[in-house]
C-alpha cells in the first residue's frame, strides 16, 4: 500500500472510532484514548515520510539541469549554428559568407584602341565575389579544422566552387599552432585582414603581389604560428594552389611573417609587422629537362567585377630563378578612428640570362573613422583589426542606425624597371610591367554583426609603356597603353 493510501485509511479508521466513541458521551475508556494516540503516532510518522520524500524529488529537480549540461548544446550566436559536446572537446560551427558585387566603370575614350590585354573595354556588372559555406570547429579538445568552399569567383564569374580553406590544426602548446592543409597561409598585416572585415572591397594592390604569388585561398601549406596577445609570429612553407593548371613540379615557397602590438592606452591599439618571403622554386611549365620556370607578377585594379579578369599592369611570363620579397607595414587606432600603411619591395632573379635581375615596390596608406563612434575589433589570431560591431543595430522601432564608416586609400604599384622611354624599344634588359595608382573613397554601413554594405568609388591611373615598338606616325597605335579609370561599386554582404 503507498503512503497515501496508508494515511487514508488511518484517518479513516481514527473518524469511525470517534464516531463510536460519541455516545459513551465524555467518558471516553482508555482503551479507546489510546488506540486514538497510536492513530496519532502513526499519522506524524507518515507526515514525516511524506516530507522525506518531496525533499528527495526537490533534490532530482535541481539535478536534472546539470544531466542536461552534460548532453550535447545547440546554440545559434549572430546567425551562426554551433553544435558543442558537453565536455567542450568537440565542436562544430556553420560558416558562411556572401558577398555580391556591382560595379559600373567609366573609361575615357583613348581606351577604346587600346589592344584587348590593356581592357579596352572593361565590363561593367554585377558578380558573387564570394560565396564561402563551410564548417568549422574542434575535435578531441587539442584539434581544430576547417572544411571551407567557395562558390564565388575574383575574375568576375562565380566558380563551380573551389576549395577556399581546408586543413587541419594542432592547439595543444597554445599560444602555439601547427596548421598544414590548404589556406591563405600569413603574408602581412593586410593580408590577414579577413575578406569580411576588410575596410575596401578588395585588400590593396601591393599586399595583393605577394598574395598572389606565395599565399592567397586554397594555398597548399603548412605553417608553424605563435599568436599571444602582444607577439605575432608564423613561418610557412607554401606551394601550388587548389584548382592551378597542370605543371609539372610544383612551385616552393618559404613565407614568414612577425607583429608587435601595444595599447598605449584603453581604446587604442598599435600594431608593427613585417614579413619576408622567397618563392624560391617556380613551377615547371613543361616536363622537359630545361623546362621554363615563369612567373607572371601582375594586377587587378583592386576590383574584380570585369568578367574578363583584366590585369592591367603585368610583368607577363618570365624565366624566374626565385622571387624574394620584403615588406615592412603599421597601423594604429584610437576610438574609432584607424589607419594603416606599408611598403614592399620584390626582387625577381632572372634564371638562364645574363641580364640584370627586376626590382618592383609598391606602397599604401588608408585610413577610416567610424562616425558612430565604435572601434575597429582585433583577431588576436591573425594579429589584425576587424570590422565594427555596432553598438546600436540597426532598428526603426528602437532607434539604432548601426555603424557608419567612411575611408579613404591610396596605393601605388610599380612593375617597371629600367622601361626606357615611350615611342622607343624597350632596353634589352628592361621590363614595361606598368605602373598602377589608386585613389579609393568608401562608405561602410554595418547594420548588425551580420550585415554590411559598402560603397567605393575609385580613381585608377594606369602607366605603362607598350612593349611593342612604335613607328612614329603610324595611324592606331600608341606609344602607351595606359589609362585612367573611374569606378563605382556596391558590395551586399552577409556574413556568419
Amino acid at each position: 500500500m503507498t503512503i497515501s493510501g496508508r494515511l487514508a485509511a488511518i484517518l479513516l479508521a481514527g473518524a469511525a472510532m470517534i464516531a463510536l466513541s460519541a455516545p459513551a458521551h465524555a467518558a471516553t475508556d482508555a482503551a479507546t484514548q489510546a488506540r486514538i494516540e497510536h492513530l496519532e503516532a502513526e499519522i506524524r510518522a507518515l507526515a514525516g515520510e511524506v516530507q522525506e520524500l518531496k525533499q528527495q524529488a526537490a533534490g532530482q529537480d535541481a539535478a536534472a539541469p546539470a544531466t542536461a549540461a552534460a548532453g550535447t548544446h545547440v546554440t545559434i550566436d549572430n546567425a551562426r549554428p554551433t553544435i558543442t559536446s558537453g565536455d567542450g572537446k568537440f565542436s562544430a560551427s556553420i560558416r558562411a559568407l556572401g558577398q555580391l558585387d556591382a560595379a559600373y566603370y567609366s573609361q575615357g575614350h583613348r581606351a577604346r584602341h587600346l589592344p584587348a590585354a590593356n581592357g579596352p573595354d572593361l565590363s561593367s556588372g554585377s558578380n558573387f565575389r564570394r560565396a564561402y559555406l563551410g564548417v568549422q570547429g574542434k575535435a578531441f579538445g587539442d584539434w581544430s579544422y576547417n572544411v571551407n568552399l567557395n562558390f564565388g569567383g575574383s575574375g568576375g564569374t562565380e566558380s563551380p566552387g573551389m576549395i577556399q580553406a581546408l586543413y587541419i590544426q594542432y592547439d595543444g602548446w597554445n599560444p602555439v599552432a601547427i596548421r598544414i592543409g590548404a589556406y591563405p597561409p600569413p603574408t602581412g598585416l593586410e593580408d590577414a585582414t579577413s575578406a569580411q572585415d576588410t575596410v575596401f572591397l578588395e585588400r590593396s594592390g601591393p599586399s595583393d603581389v605577394i598574395r598572389n604569388l606565395v599565399g592567397g585561398d586554397g594555398r597548399n601549406a603548412a605553417t608553424i604560428m605563435y599568436a599571444g596577445e602582444e607577439v605575432f609570429a608564423a613561418a610557412s612553407y607554401t606551394a601550388g594552389k587548389v584548382g592551378d593548371s597542370a605543371v609539372f613540379d610544383e612551385q616552393g615557397a618559404v613565407v614568414g611573417r612577425a607583429s608587435y602590438t601595444f595599447k598605449p592606452g584603453a581604446n587604442s591599439r598599435v600594431v608593427v609587422s613585417a614579413s619576408l618571403g622567397d618563392l624560391f622554386r617556380p613551377a615547371d611549365v613543361t616536363a622537359l629537362a630545361n623546362s621554363a620556370r615563369n612567373v607572371n607578377i601582375q594586377l587587378a585594379p583592386e576590383l574584380t567585377v570585369d568578367s574578363g579578369g583584366i590585369k592591367l599592369i603585368s610583368t607577363g611570363a618570365q624565366d624566374t630563378d626565385s622571387v624574394v620579397y620584403w615588406g615592412a607595414e603599421a597601423a594604429a587606432n584610437v576610438g574609432g578612428l584607424y589607419a594603416s600603411g606599408g611598403y614592399f619591395s620584390y626582387h625577381v632573379n632572372r634564371r638562364r640570362t645574363p641580364l640584370s635581375d627586376f626590382d618592383f615596390h609598391g606602397w599604401l596608406a588608408q585610413a577610416s573613422w567610424v562616425l558612430t563612434g565604435e572601434a575597429r575589433g582585433w583577431n588576436i589570431q591573425n594579429a589584425t583589426y576587424t570590422a565594427p560591431k555596432p553598438d546600436k543595430p540597426f532598428d526603426l522601432d528602437g532607434g539604432g542606425w548601426g555603424a557608419w564608416e567612411i575611408a579613404a586609400r591610396y596605393t601605388d604599384v610599380d612593375l617597371n624597371d629600367r622601361e626606357g622611354s615611350a615611342g622607343s624599344p624597350m632596353p634589352l634588359n628592361g621590363i614595361r610591367g606598368g605602373e598602377q595608382k589608386i585613389w579609393s573613397f568608401g562608405i561602410n554601413w554595418y547594420p548588425n554583426t551580420v550585415i554590411h554594405f559598402a560603397l567605393d568609388y575609385q580613381h585608377i591611373a594606369v602607366d605603362r609603356i607598350s612593349t611593342v615598338d612604335i613607328v612614329p606616325g603610324l595611324s592606331g597605335l600608341y606609344p602607351s597603353v595606359g589609362q585612367t579609370v573611374q569606378a563605382v561599386s556596391l558590395r551586399s554582404q552577409v556574413s556568419f
